[in-house]
């Protein structure tokens, strides 16, 4: 009876396997989705102060936007903005940004609320 057992799991076994050999396994997941992603990570940020310690050469103005479309959405925060500002600022080769100011209005054209973050985009040294 336990050989009999055993037969039965083996086949069992079998064809739970061979049912899965046309199986195809898809994903949404893109390597270029996981270097956009930690882009704005590459880009440390300064003070006006801390930045002149090093040797840097300015990339130019960025700005960074969070928006709250309607009621209904997560309300606009600032450090989406600043990631936003981060991310356009990697764009333009920069691994360095100093924030200015943000800026925060409600009830615009496009947005209950928004949240919008001035910098500059530098590319600094590494050498210390």
């Amino acid at each position: 009876m336990t050989l009999c057992k055993g037969m039965v799991s083996a086949a069992l076994l079998a064809v739970l396997l061979g049912g899965c050999q046309d199986v195809a396994f898809e994903t949404n997941l893109d390597p270029d989705n996981f270097t956009e992603y930690f882009k704005p990570s590459s880009v440390e940020v300064y003070t006006n102060e801390s930045i002149l310690q090093h040797r840097f050469k300015s990339l130019g103005l960025v700005t960074g936007l969070a928006c709250q479309e309607t009621e209904d959405d997560f309300i606009a925060r600032e450090s989406e903005a600043r990631t936003d500002a981060k991310l356009k600022a990697a764009d333009l080769g920069a691994n360095g940004i100093v924030f200015g100011k943000c800026i925060r209005l409600e009830k615009t054209a496009a947005c209950v609320v928004s949240v919008t973050c001035y910098g500059e985009a530098f590319q600094v040294a590494q050498d210390k």
